[in-house]
């Protein structure tokens, strides 16, 4: 019925704007009623409604309404409380099929429904309606003669709907002690889910205490109808850039009209669903069915703790055992293509005219033009050398590969970093480091060849001269491959001990 009656209000206003557009796009266009004279006032003040209807931010305040009830909305319905997860973790960890513990399994799931109806009676007016005394609420099984008692003597001047819960708990504290619950953990776990039911219907509770101030959604409604009230006065004449068209046509009035009221149909529709929603546990269709929440959670809650305990079928081999899992289709989805999940990079295949790829230290823009010590060229790490056709192979050691390996790719590496620094644009023959021949200073590198060159050093005149270039190349070379091969041919030495050693 409400939403029959939503749709019948919204019906009605648009048949109205309608109606009313029409009405003023009559007395606009006849001659009788008014003249050309008074025809232009009505276009300067249409131009002028036209060009100040956008200080009404209606889009704005429109779409800043729905977000807020819209978000209110979602949190109610996420909060109205489901026992499922509660009685599940009940039914397994207090165990026994006496009464005693049966009656335990079965009244705190009893209490946990109780304090659902006691929060709904307040907030609701359709679960109000159902229940309107506490004797109504013994009369349909939610709580018991005695127990309504114990809650009428609670010396409390507010809402009393933490005894149903404090119930729920003592009664976990008694099958403890009992030995009905085998740990003080699971004692704690079915407590920790009682006491989130309990926060989401204290939620419930603050959101009903505390609306969406009156005034609000009043200045929405009333901007969203002064916008349209302006928008029969506005949309009446028909100017193409501030002026009539050349060629008159009966149809060029009728576009203002159709994308009126397109507009009136998108904005208060938009204005009525965020109206609908602003009560969701009221008493129309749209709202949420409280009353079925209430029986759905006691009848489930029950039947999981009580009639389903301890029910678990035969284990058996399922009928995958043996073979492949591939559940069957029905014909009419077998035939639907699937989209599996695969990573979006998972089918490239990386191309190399190389046999073999090799792995080395990374070496940033820091380190390759730090010319202050040639350890930072050549880092002293391991290089190894893994075959493009054992992806899963072991690592072969350098030194069993052609030193012209590690330069070639070593050039290759630093020529392409090279070329990405606008710092070394020119010829890498102008990256030359001076020095003073008493310090122990590196030799100069040409990092486009990784040649070595040979530094100069002062003469007894003061000028810069060069020595042997073979003889510094040998010896620089002579002074720091070694180290690397060597500590390289150790790890090799100690990878293949730890093969012979486990096998």
């Amino acid at each position: 019925m409400g939403t029959r009656l939503l749709r019948s209000e919204d019906n009605q206003e648009l048949f109205f704007f309608i109606l009313a557009f029409g009405v003023v796009s009559g007395v606009y266009r006849s001659n009788l009623i008014i003249g050309e004279k008074t025809r232009k006032i009505w276009d300067n003040f249409a131009a002028l409604f036209d060009q100040m209807m956008e200080f009404i931010p209606l889009t704005f305040m429109l779409g800043f309404f729905v977000t807020i009830i819209v978000r209110r909305w979602n949190d109610i319905f996420a909060n109205l409380g489901w026992v499922d997860n509660t009685a599940i973790t009940i039914a397994n960890y207090i165990r026994g099929t006496d009464d005693r513990t049966r009656m335990i399994r079965r009244n705190v799931i009893r209490y946990m429904v109780l304090t659902q109806v006691l929060v709904f009676r307040d907030i609701s007016l359709q679960v109000r309606r159902r229940f309107p005394t506490l004797e109504s609420i013994v009369s349909a099984g939610f709580m018991l003669e005695h127990e309504k008692e114990m809650l009428c003597n609670v010396a409390c001047k507010y809402s009393k709907y933490f005894v149903p819960i404090q119930w729920s708990t003592g009664l976990l504290v008694e099958a403890r002690t009992e030995g009905k619950i085998a740990a003080d953990l699971l004692m704690n776990e079915i407590g920790k889910n009682i006491i989130e039911f309990r926060k989401g219907l204290a939620l419930l509770s603050n959101y009903d205490w505390v609306p969406i101030p009156l005034a609000y959604p009043q200045v929405v409604f009333l901007a969203v109808r002064s916008y349209f009230f302006m928008a029969l006065i506005a949309r009446q004449s028909v100017l193409l850039d501030g002026k009539d068209p050349e060629q008159p046509s009966i149809l060029y009035p009728i576009v203002p009209f159709v994308m009126s009221v397109l507009q009136f149909i998108f904005v208060v529709g938009w204005m009525k669903v965020a109206e609908s929603m602003i009560n969701p546990l009221g008493e129309d269709d749209d709202d949420f069915e409280c009353n079925f929440l209430l029986d759905r959670n006691l009848a489930i809650g029950l039947t999981i703790v009580d009639d389903c305990y301890n029910q678990i079928p035969t284990v058996e081999k399922d009928v995958f055992w043996c073979s492949d899992v591939e559940p069957l289709y029905s014909v009419d989805t077998a035939m639907i293509p699937k989209n599996p999940q695969i990573g979006s990079a998972a089918n490239y295949e990386v191309k190399t005219d190389e046999e073999e790829v090799m792995m080395m230290p990374h070496m940033d823009d820091v380190d390759m033009f730090d010319f202050e010590s040639t350890n930072h060229l050549i880092p002293r790490k391991t290089f190894s050398v893994i075959s493009i056709q054992r992806p899963f192979g072991s690592r072969a050691s350098l030194a069993s590969r052609k030193r012209s390996m590690m330069f070639d790719q070593l050039r290759g590496r630093m020529a392409k970093k090279q070329n990405r620094n606008n710092m070394f644009q020119n010829s890498a023959s102008q990256a030359t480091l001076h020095y003073n021949f008493e310090s122990q200073a590196p030799s100069e590198i040409n990092l486009s060849t990784l040649e070595m060159t040979a530094p100069k050093r002062k003469t007894s005149t003061g000028k810069l001269g060069s020595t042997n270039v073979a003889e510094e190349q040998h010896k620089l070379s002579a002074e720091v491959l070694p180290i690397v091969l060597e500590e390289d041919e150790e790890r090799s030495k100690m990878l293949e001990k730890d093969k012979t050693k486990f096998g």
